[in-house]
């Protein structure tokens, strides 16, 4: 059950990233419009991910920082969680999870507010990080 769990949850990610890979977010109403945004006007912290995952499948670096530039360490982060235990069997590093130190929600939520603040400046250069 949890192979075939594991395999279904692949294939919805793979007929994700083609979908994104495909459609532009920027021109298809497929796509949901941020609800916070919507509502408010402001952007929330994830406001132009959808733009930036696009972007990213088609290996444009500029387009996902002009889109979300909080996306690139958010999927770096996200991605060594996911290979740091394989690292330390295939390598035999001892490197540690970071999602599991003391301090690191506390950290990252610092970080996702204050972005979410900065982004909603519309002075230079925080109006650098409104989604492009």
């Amino acid at each position: 059950m949890k192979t075939l769990l594991k395999g279904g949850l692949l294939v919805a990610l793979a007929a994700l990233a083609v979908l994104f890979f495909v459609l532009d977010p920027n021109k298809n109403i497929i796509f949901p419009r941020c609800p916070f945004y919507s509502l408010t006007g402001f952007y929330c912290p994830g406001c132009g991910s959808q733009r930036a995952i696009h972007s990213l499948l088609h290996l444009n670096l500029a387009g996902v920082v002009q889109s979300n530039l909080l996306f690139i360490p958010a999927v770096l982060t996200i991605g060594y969680h996911f290979l740091h235990k394989i690292l330390n069997r295939k390598l035999g590093w001892n490197l540690p999870n970071i999602f599991y130190l003391k301090n690191t929600p506390w950290v990252i939520l610092a970080i996702i507010l204050l972005f979410w603040v900065l982004r909603n400046i519309s002075e230079f250069p925080f109006s650098e990080l409104a989604p492009g």
